[in-house]
């Protein structure tokens, strides 16, 4: 994400992650874990966020607390999973507004209940800085997965991009982001929660012999879509025509590369992970961009 600028960074991070499971295939290869329980299949997914490491503001603490719920149960949505069961962990600074935080209760409860999510438990806490952690189960109801299918596909997003990005770089308040539901018609998909280019980038690496062809994305400035803010838009394929998402691209098997509008991506996005300031992050960004479109 934009904010990751003092953490573990991304290739460190996967290293990590496959040295505790150990050398399986399935790794990266959904948002979600699925595992089987009872003969079913599940989906489950937790995810850490503070407003220092993800840049959301806690200005609206209202839609905070809604936007917090919709990044952790975006990658069941992603996987093909139905969010059910809910837990979290709330760590609220020590001179925290007794009204801020009803606020951001009450946008974890409207936006699980608008999922048709039950929270089953938790843990409240305080510290110095405000950290949320949210856990979510589903099953999964459509076996989808951020593997493509060896087919011609059509590329979609479930809505428009680079608001998320434009807030952090005119210190604008987090917009909020909209709750999806599985694409009914998803042969595969990932959310943008590290930006679009990120997901488009993992893609890729996923499904080298495929190439991925994007173009008319629905963005004001095609440089909002390298920033690594998430927007927890879905990105998915599809055979069929899907009138609720804007369709972006093709992807088409046996050729290589990825593609934004005729231009071919050569690498991954920086990861501000790597970096101790955000305005170094921002210009290796700016010179990308300039890079390959001038």
């Amino acid at each position: 994400m934009f904010g990751k600028i003092f953490g573990v960074n991304k290739v460190k991070e996967y290293e990590l992650i496959s040295k505790l499971f150990g050398d399986t295939d399935k790794l990266f290869q959904s948002d979600a874990q699925i595992i089987e329980i009872n003969g079913q299949k599940w989906g489950i997914t937790c995810d850490s966020f503070s407003l220092e490491e993800d840049l959301f503001t806690p200005d609206n603490p209202y839609r905070l607390g809604c936007n917090l719920v919709t990044a952790t149960i975006s990658d069941l949505f992603a996987s093909g999973c139905k969010p059910t069961f809910y837990q979290h962990s709330i760590v609220l600074p020590k001179n925290c507004d007794e009204k801020w935080t009803f606020d951001l209760v009450e946008g974890i409860k409207d936006t699980l209940k608008k999922a048709g999510c039950v929270l089953i438990g938790g843990d409240m806490g305080q510290s110095e800085k405000f950290s949320y952690t949210g856990i979510a189960l589903g099953q999964q109801v459509q076996n989808i997965s951020r593997i493509f299918p060896q087919m011609h596909q059509k590329l979609y997003i479930s809505g428009k991009l680079g608001d998320a990005n434009e807030a952090v770089l005119t210190s604008q308040s987090t917009p909020e982001f909209e709750l999806r539901d599985i694409p009914e018609n998803a042969l595969s998909c990932i959310d943008t929660s590290g930006g679009f280019i990120d997901a488009l980038w993992q893609l890729h690496e996923l499904n080298p012999d495929f190439k991925i062809d994007v173009k008319n994305v629905p963005v004001n400035d095609i440089a909002l879509l390298f920033g690594g803010a998430g927007e927890y838009e879905l990105l998915f394929t599809s055979d069929e025509v899907d009138e609720n998402a804007f369709c972006i691209g093709d992807v088409v098997p046996n050729e290589k590369g990825v593609f934004l509008n005729g231009i071919e991506l050569t690498q991954a996005p920086p990861d501000a992970r790597d970096y101790d300031n955000l305005s170094d992050y921002i210009g290796d960004i700016k010179r990308m961009v300039y890079d390959y479109f001038g």
